[in-house]
């Protein structure tokens, strides 16, 4: 059989030499300014030095940076392949060198350690910009749009539906429809509108965020013509403000956005904490049964690369879906698409928990309190 992948020793040694040229470069850009700003040196010449070395300086560290980041790439992509290679999907971090941190590591961990790395070479999320995911602002190409009209009552969060947009935000907004099935009124609390009528400037919502409850500030001009709108209407919805504040929240940094855990979504809308189920670790059709009739909200997330498990040809690979139901008489737990009715992929998809090859199919589960 052929080999495919990478040996992932090698790949550890190779992220250990650059993690190591990376430090030597920040070191020595601190030994050379200390040398520069040592010199006794005044005048015209002298200055225009200063100035050059200023911005040799920061490149010189920004490379150092750049390497050593290099060194956490490809450390992940050896903790990767290493946890698909584990029947229980976990890694010990000792065999990568401190470059991933923690003890034993999930894929949570390495989603969240990989996509903070890509942060160096991407820009803010943010409106304005045509080329970027929300693309331009939404009050540019519509300037008629009326934002106090957005409904954020409980009966207008109950009716609509929520149609992803361009951003890879499904772990959160999965979450949002599953508070939107289980608990609504919560949703309907934790959005203000604010100005006269109210929404007419904005609006303020409330996300827990590193640990606390945030009030986060949504402007009209925040969100973005590519952004999460209503599936009936194609307009901004609660929905879409609930997404703007979770970006604001984390100052637009693409590592908060574009990828993160069910349970992590689930947790940021209900301040609650959620209940995390990796690769064969999951819970059966029962619990999954359990947890939806006790009102729970659930979410999971397919197989990173490509699911080859049972409905393998209707799901999305590295996607969340939310948990909406269950089929008693199949033994089949339904999932429900954050792409929207109208996605060129199902909106609905079946599949059986207790199938002996679920977890090539659904690598992670999320469940919050009721």
């Amino acid at each position: 059989m052929e080999f495919l992948g990478a040996d992932t020793e090698a790949l550890v040694d190779v992220a250990g030499r650059c993690r190591d040229a990376g430090e030597r470069l920040v070191t020595m850009s601190v030994d050379l300014d200390g040398i520069v700003d040592a010199a006794e040196w005044t005048g015209p010449d002298a200055d225009r030095f200063r100035a050059d070395w200023e911005r040799a300086r920061a490149d010189l560290s920004l490379r150092g940076d750049h390497v050593a980041a290099t060194a956490e790439l490809l450390a992940r992509q050896a903790a990767e392949q290493d946890a698909a290679s584990d029947p229980l999907g976990r890694i010990d971090s000792a065999d990568y060198d401190g470059m991933l941190g923690g003890e034993f590591l999930d894929w949570s961990d390495i989603i969240n350690t990989g996509e903070r790395v890509g942060d160096l070479w991407r820009d803010r999320v943010e409106a304005g910009d045509p080329d970027s995911a929300l693309g331009e602002r939404y009050t540019d190409v519509h300037p008629d749009w009326a934002p106090e009209e957005v409904g954020t009552d409980r009966a207008a969060i109950e009716r609509s539906t929520v149609d992803q947009g361009a951003l890879g935000d499904c772990w959160y907004l999965a979450a949002l429809m599953s508070v939107q099935r289980t608990d609504p009124e919560l949703l309907a609390e934790n959005i203000s509108g604010l100005g006269d009528p109210p929404g007419s400037e904005g609006w303020e919502v409330r996300l827990y965020v590193d640990g606390e409850w945030t009030d986060v500030a949504v402007d009209p001009s925040d969100l973005g013509a590519q952004g999460t709108v209503d599936a009936s209407s194609g307009e901004p919805s609660w929905a879409s403000i609930y997404e703007m504040a979770m970006i604001n929240a984390h100052d637009g940094r693409p590592s908060a956005v574009s990828a993160d855990t069910p349970a992590a979504g689930i947790e940021m809308i209900t301040g609650e904490r959620a209940s995390e189920y990796d690769t064969v670790a999951q819970p059966s059709f029962e619990e999954y049964k359990q947890a939806i009739d006790e009102g729970r909200p659930v979410t999971v997330m397919t197989d990173p690369l490509k699911p080859i498990g049972p409905a393998a040809d209707d799901l999305v690979a590295a996607h969340v879906y939310e948990v909406s139901g269950y089929d008693e008489a199949t033994g089949e737990i339904i999932l429900t698409n954050p792409h929207g009715p109208q996605s060129q992929n199902p909106y609905e998809v079946r599949i059986d928990p207790d199938h002996p090859g679920y977890a090539f199919s659904i690598t992670m589960t999320g469940i919050g309190e009721p």
